[in-house]
Parts: C-alpha cells; sequence; structure tokens
C-alpha cells in the first residue's frame, strides 16, 4: 500500500470517500484514478465537502499587445489544479480578462461563458473552483518593458514594468537580461514594496512599533534607540524591498546596484515602475488534513 499512498490520498481528497473504499475501487480499477472516481461515484460513496477550502490552484500569465494579463484560479486539490480542462479554463479566463481591458470594460469573472466552464468543471471533478485574482499591467510608453514569469509549479506568478531611458535600450538585450533577473528575483524573495519609500505607511508603522517594543527590553541607554531602530529597518527594508535585497543571480550585489549599473552603461536612468508576485493560496487558511492519522489506522488494522 505504502507505494500508492499518494493515489489514495488524491482520490480521497477528490471524493471524501473513505480510505477502505478508495483503496478498493483503485484497486478494482488497476489503479486507475479517472475510473476510480467514477466508480465512486456509481456506487454513492461520493461526499464533496464544501467546506474545504480552494486553496490549490494554478496562476497564469498572459502578454496581449502593449499589457500583460495575470489571474489566480483555485480548486481544493493539487490533482484538479494539473488537469488539462483546469489549465484551459485558466486561459479562458486571461482571454476574456484582456478582452475587457482592450474594451476599455470591467471584467466580469461571472460573465456567462466563463460560468458555465467553471460549472462543468465542478460538475466532473466535485471540486470548489474559484477565480480568485486578477491583475493587468499596461504600458504606458515605448521606453517601459513589460515582462512576466510563471514558475514551474504555475504557483507563483510575477509582472514587472521596467522604464528604460529610450526605446532603444528597452529593446536591448542587457535590458532584456536585467528584467529576466528582476523577475526570479521576485519570485524567489518576494519582495512587499519596490524600495523603503515605496512601502505601505501602514506596514511600516506596525513594523516600527514592532522593533520599539523589542528595543524597549534591551535595557539599552536611550540615546542608542535610534542607531537600534535605523539598524533594524535596514536589515528589514534588505529583506523585504526589492532595489534593496541582495541580488539571487549575483551575489553581494543589490538588486538597486544591477539596476545602476546597466543605467550608468546606457547613459539613462532605469526605473521600475511596479511588480506584482502572485503566489497560489497565499492568505487562504489551509485546513489541516488527518491522512496520516489514517494511514497509521490502516496499518494497525489492514484493509482486507
Amino acid at each position: 500500500m505504502t507505494n500508492n499512498t499518494d493515489m489514495i490520498r488524491d482520490l480521497r481528497a477528490l471524493t471524501q470517500a473513505g480510505m477502505k473504499d478508495c483503496k478498493d475501487a483503485l484497486v478494482e480499477t488497476n489503479w486507475d484514478i479517472e475510473k476510480a472516481v467514477d466508480l465512486i461515484k456509481t456506487r454513492g460513496k461520493l461526499i464533496v465537502n464544501g467546506s474545504r477550502s480552494a486553496s490549490e490552484g494554478i496562476v497564469g500569465t498572459m502578454h496581449f499587445d502593449n499589457m500583460i494579463a495575470m489571474v489566480e484560479v483555485n480548486c481544493v486539490t493539487d490533482f484538479v489544479a494539473r488537469m488539462p480542462e483546469f489549465d484551459n479554463f485558466v486561459t479562458m479566463c486571461l482571454n476574456s480578462l484582456a478582452e475587457s481591458v482592450q474594451n476599455n470594460t470591467d471584467w466580469d469573472s461571472k460573465e456567462v461563458e466563463l460560468e458555465t466552464a467553471r460549472k462543468s468543471i465542478v460538475s466532473t471533478t466535485k471540486e470548489n473552483i474559484v477565480i480568485r485574482r486578477w491583475w493587468v499591467e499596461q504600458k504606458f510608453k515605448p521606453e517601459s518593458r513589460l515582462s512576466s514569469y510563471v514558475h514551474t509549479n504555475s504557483k507563483i506568478g510575477v509582472i514587472l514594468h521596467l522604464l528604460a531611458p529610450t526605446e532603444t535600450v528597452a529593446g536591448s538585450k542587457e535590458f532584456e537580461s536585467l528584467m529576466e533577473d528582476l523577475t526570479l528575483q521576485i519570485a524567489a524573495m518576494n519582495p512587499i514594496a519596490i524600495s523603503p519609500d515605496k512601502l505601505d505607511p501602514t506596514v511600516l508603522y506596525r513594523q516600527k512599533s514592532i522593533f520599539q517594543a523589542q528595543i524597549d527590553t534591551m535595557n539599552k541607554p536611550v540615546a542608542a534607540h535610534e542607531k537600534i531602530m535605523s539598524g533594524k529597518l535596514n536589515k528589514w527594508y534588505s529583506e523585504s524591498c526589492l532595489l534593496n535585497q541582495e541580488s539571487v543571480i549575483t551575489p553581494k550585489v543589490t538588486v538597486g546596484e544591477l539596476v545602476e549599473n546597466l543605467a550608468a552603461k546606457v547613459s539613462g536612468p532605469i526605473q521600475v515602475i511596479n511588480f506584482i508576485r502572485c503566489q497560489v493560496g497565499d492568505g487562504i487558511d489551509k485546513p489541516a488534513d488527518n491522512f496520516a492519522d489514517e494511514v497509521v489506522q490502516m496499518a494497525e488494522n489492514p484493509l482486507k
């Protein structure tokens, strides 16, 4: 059973049927999970738990002329997120979103065509499917450039918008390489702002309050508090602000220095206009799974 534990887990997540029913169905269908789902449905064992959170899914991006669209679509299990039908639905959402922007209209994620397709997947998988978040970034000058990156597991997506000093620089290989480095940086290091001056004032105030509470317990002279606060903030900036972070591509060099180095080479300023980072399920509480406990119980009471 050990070698097939993952398949039993997937089938259980898809159907919410008991582990014995899942194992029996898989054995009977020669471990074909799609046939096993149908078999459980036929036997009336399917119990869909609507309370399970849709915290899995994928993020998708697509380029359209002078813009990039990005959407996060959620489901309950990673098994469904890997289905071709689910991926096609994400593409459908991206096309619909871009069309709305091009027509200068607000996007309705519940428009008839999308809702029909969503309900079809729900009907097939018995899972909740949610179009959770979406973004569109548009160029505003010929000198600006857009880039996107989706990690290989489709769980992290990034859109980056840079402004070059000239259109020629924006189209150069060096500028393209910088954009690739920065999108990877954002995906890997999850900055929350471009630079300290772009931080949300509420977030900055909260972080300063935390640091001040820490300083108050240090039993240090009041005269030293300002210097300690400055040191803590600079360290935090180096972790949370893109331009202050150490480059994951070029160690011991900050992202800001990489940008400045290229700017000096092309004799003109390069500006990070905006970035957007999406991680699937971010901020969603995921319910604890008692699958491990059930495996132990199965070991103690082997299924016949």
